[in-house]
């Protein structure tokens, strides 16, 4: 009779998924990314007297904003099955942040269209972050992680209205997108 080896994992050799600091990492980025399509709704008003337009023209910024959120999901989401996720997501990341930064300086409405649109283009970057939650966990965590970044995304539509018009308030509209930028490049 032969010995047979005991085959049962030890917990030495159970996969280890990513670390609670890399979740947050992922949610935050998941949250503030999809944050950058909502920031504009409540600084409407704001932008419209700005540029001395009309309800209706000033209400094309979030049209174009989701508009180019489709054509994002549409066009860009599939490079991440083609190319290095992690350099999808940081490419999309810093034109995500310059878009912001341009929109901040914009001196007309047919500028903040354009850029608007960007914006939603580029944020589908936390549609690459979701699955990379997933792709790091094992299977046995793989729900936990995708849960956990998914939370953090949902949190960023949730507040960005509230953040953005508490700062538009205080601050302005300009300082918002500003502050946008430097979040997403954080």
């Amino acid at each position: 009779m032969s010995l047979q080896t005991n085959t049962i994992a030890t917990p030495q050799h159970k996969a280890i998924g990513p670390s609670r600091s890399l979740l947050f990492s992922l949610s935050v980025g998941a949250g503030l990314s999809v944050a950058a399509i909502y920031y504009n709704q409540p600084m409407l008003g704001n932008i419209g007297q700005d540029f001395h337009s009309s309800v209706s023209a000033t209400g094309l910024i979030p049209t174009l904003t989701q508009i180019g959120y489709a054509l994002g999901i549409l066009l860009l989401i599939p490079l991440g099955d083609r190319f290095n996720r992690r350099h999808v997501i940081l490419a999309k990341g810093l034109m995500l942040a310059m878009a912001l930064i341009l929109c901040s300086f914009m001196p007309s409405l047919n500028g903040m269209l354009v850029t608007s649109l960007i914006i939603g283009i580029m944020a589908t970057m936390a549609q690459d972050i979701v699955p990379t939650a997933a792709i790091l966990a094992p299977d046995a965590q793989r729900g936990k992680a995708v849960g956990t970044v998914m939370t953090g995304l949902l949190i960023g539509i949730l507040l960005s209205r509230v953040v953005s018009g508490v700062v538009t308030e205080l601050v302005g509209w300009r300082v918002m997108y500003q502050a946008a930028a430097a979040s997403i490049i954080a």
